[in-house]
């Protein structure tokens, strides 16, 4: 366990438990930490979770067992369906990653880093986590062992358990700086579009009907015959997702169902804000000042 400059009592809690606790001076961030440990490690085999998740019932040897299967380079998991934070925000981001990952095809493209295994020498010969990159470190990974012809494998039945509580504020702030606009960076420097989890053609489609319900229900009020194109669209996009609606329906009633209908929608609009946001930092960045004309 690597102590990345805590300041809570991480490191007593640590103590209780027959682990290797390593100790940063100061907070180094999560891709320094993971590769001070692997450094530390003497393992054929490299799992890593995060300080925020509890494995799941044999998670440590099914994934063992996965990781140690011919063909297969590393091996991702996902949250399970029981989240520990019982709040509708909480249930609803948690449910809906364990939706997203279940339902993905088992080829993967990116790392999880809250639940991945390696091979240790694949790992080393990629050069290991981007130390530069505190935001989507193990998706870059990711990228780069894709890029070098490895397999990653998603499997549905490695579960681990979600410990955050989520509030709408940190949802919104998390999704949109942390999560779409370091992404955009990424798919441009890697010319890599993800068609998996919830990048694939039907979230896609998701996305562009939450678009359309905030201008059509403005326009229905002016006009009443296009309410039944707001209702079209508002049917179209519980269909998209009904799969994931029913799983809201079974883990939290009609509240969780309606409350995470409405979220699923408002992720999509700042989602996209964020694309677009990080669209145009990109563009900033690219373009940078004007260089200074020397005097003559």
């Amino acid at each position: 366990m690597v102590d990345d400059g805590s300041q809570d009592d991480t490191r007593q809690v640590a103590l209780r438990y027959p682990a290797t606790l390593l100790v940063l001076p100061h907070n180094q961030g999560p891709s320094a930490a993971r590769n001070y440990g692997v450094a530390h490690a003497k393992g054929e085999f490299l799992f890593f979770i995060d300080a925020d998740v509890a494995l799941g019932k044999d998670a440590l040897a099914r994934g063992r067992e996965l990781i140690a299967a011919p063909g297969i380079d590393a091996v991702v998991g996902s949250y399970d369906d029981e989240p520990a934070v019982r709040t509708l925000v909480s249930q609803f981001k948690n449910l809906a990653h364990h939706y997203f990952h279940q339902r993905s095809r088992p080829d993967a493209t990116t790392l999880f880093g809250a639940c991945s295994l390696m091979r240790r020498a694949l790992f080393v010969a990629v050069g290991g986590f981007d130390e530069r990159r505190r935001l989507l470190e193990d998706v870059e990974l990711g990228y780069r062992l894709t890029a070098r012809g490895a397999r990653i494998r998603l499997e549905p039945k490695l579960q681990i358990k979600h410990l955050k509580h989520w509030t709408l504020a940190l949802l919104v702030k998390t999704d949109v700086t942390r999560r779409a606009m370091p992404w955009v960076v990424l798919w441009l420097d890697h010319r890599h579009l993800p068609k998996d989890l919830n990048f694939d053609a039907g979230q896609r489609l998701a996305a562009g009907l939450a678009l359309s319900m905030g201008p059509l229900a403005l326009a229905a009020i002016f006009n009443p015959r296009l309410l039944l194109a707001l209702l079209l669209v508002l049917a179209a996009a519980a269909w998209v997702n009904r799969g994931l609606y029913r799983l809201f329906w079974r883990r939290g009633g009609i509240k969780l169902m309606v409350a995470g209908f409405f979220l699923q929608q408002f992720y999509y609009l700042y989602s996209v804000a964020g694309v677009i946001m990080g669209l145009a930092v990109h563009y900033l960045d690219s373009v940078g000042p004007a260089p200074e004309k020397r005097p003559d």
